[in-house]
């Protein structure tokens, strides 16, 4: 009867540690599109933000202190393309939601989980308004 005991208790630690794993929750941070009233939801850790207008809208940039970083484009006449890397271990990503288009790119396997999850809950629920 103890050993059952004891192998229910661990089963049960086994199990709900895996749990944990896979519903990892990432801390994120709302972030301003430039000066419009939209907001970005990003992984937390931005070292560096600035915006690079031109005549029809303009870039922003957002760098993180490991040189991962996410690049917004607002306008016309112009392109924001996925870097190309050969290294298996470095991830970009391409996607445009309410007519911004963004991109994140050399960001490590070990976080490309996180800047995932950040893109896919822009695309589930749109650019947050404040």
């Amino acid at each position: 009867m103890k050993r059952f005991l004891i192998i229910l208790i661990f089963g049960t630690l086994i199990l709900s540690s895996c749990a944990l794993k896979n519903g990892i929750e990432y801390p994120f941070t709302d972030v301003q599109i430039n000066q419009s009233p939209y907001y970005l939801t990003l992984p937390i850790g931005i070292k560096e933000n600035k915006v690079e207008t031109y005549t029809e809208g303009f870039y922003q940039h957002f760098i993180y202190s490991d040189n991962s970083y996410v690049v917004i484009l607002r306008g016309g006449n112009a392109e924001l393309n996925e870097p190309k890397n050969a290294d298996p271990e470095i991830h970009s990503r391409r996607q445009t939601v309410d007519r911004v288009r963004m991109i994140y790119g050399n960001v490590k396997t070990d976080r490309k989980a996180e800047f995932d999850k950040a893109f896919d809950l822009m695309k589930e629920n749109g650019l947050k308004k404040k």
